[in-house]
């Protein structure tokens, strides 16, 4: 029974891979991560046609653009992470993070910042662990909120001056805009988890006063259906160029 599965029927009981372990390496190899899936996101470029070439304006900003977006075309980064994967199905060695205090810090503070999560919004939290979407996708969700059966995604920023940049989000427009990695790995969250709402917060203990501690934004499915229906194009088309470089290299 799929982890989906359990959750419709009430039968959930959360599968726990601890972030950062062997097995959790492992099963992350060769596939495109909601931590890294925003790199999928940013279309390639394809010439302009001679129609569009004839309606560019004759003077300033556009009049000597060639290249349009095509989002049938990936990046050059997009590109980049994709070769990383195959290189990784290859090797059958997962990449591996290299090592950075600020990431240190907010996997350590990560346990206060549910708890404190927790207490402010009444709210029951648990660890799922990596969840698998088919065979080349997946990503780990920080918490499963167990009262509302929504997704929980905290950061815990290592610079105080980054929770300013925080602060001042208002919706998740505003994520999508400022930090479209974080919008981008909850958006794929949701897709693959089957979950009906994601939120995000981020924490730092060091604030004076509470209302600067946590900042908190909801994303309802149903309010990013387009985004939902991108993401899951990106990866397909992601996926399709990874399957094209293992053939040819065969």
């Amino acid at each position: 029974m799929s982890w989906l599965e359990e959750l419709v029927t009430g039968n959930f009981t959360p599968k726990n891979i601890d972030q950062g372990s062997e097995e959790w390496e492992n099963i992350r190899a060769g596939r495109f991560t909601s931590s890294e899936i925003w790199k999928i996101m940013e279309c390639g470029t394809r010439p302009m046609t001679k129609e569009e070439l004839a309606a560019r304006p004759k003077t300033g900003k556009g009049s000597k653009t060639t290249q349009v977006p095509d989002p049938s075309k990936m990046s050059e980064k997009g590109m980049t992470y994709i070769k990383q994967k195959v290189a990784e199905v290859m090797t059958g060695q997962p990449k591996r993070a290299a090592y950075a205090y600020p990431l240190v810090y907010g996997k350590e503070t990560e346990p206060e910042a549910v708890e404190y999560f927790e207490k402010k919004f009444k709210y029951t939290c648990e660890k799922i662990g990596f969840q698998t979407w088919g065979e080349h996708a997946g990503g780990s969700p920080d918490r499963f909120i167990t009262d509302i059966k929504e997704g929980l995604e905290i950061k815990c920023p290592f610079e105080p001056a980054n929770q300013i940049d925080y602060l001042m989000l208002t919706d998740h427009y505003d994520l999508k805009r400022m930090y479209p990695e974080y919008y981008w790995q909850c958006i794929s969250l949701m897709l693959f988890t089957g979950l009906q709402a994601w939120n995000f917060c981020t924490y730092d203990p060091r604030m004076i006063e509470e209302k600067h501690k946590m900042t908190h934004i909801r994303i309802e499915a149903k309010k990013v259906n387009e985004d939902m229906d991108l993401i899951n194009t990106a990866i397909a088309a992601a996926v399709k160029e990874k399957l094209q470089m293992l053939d040819l290299l065969k």
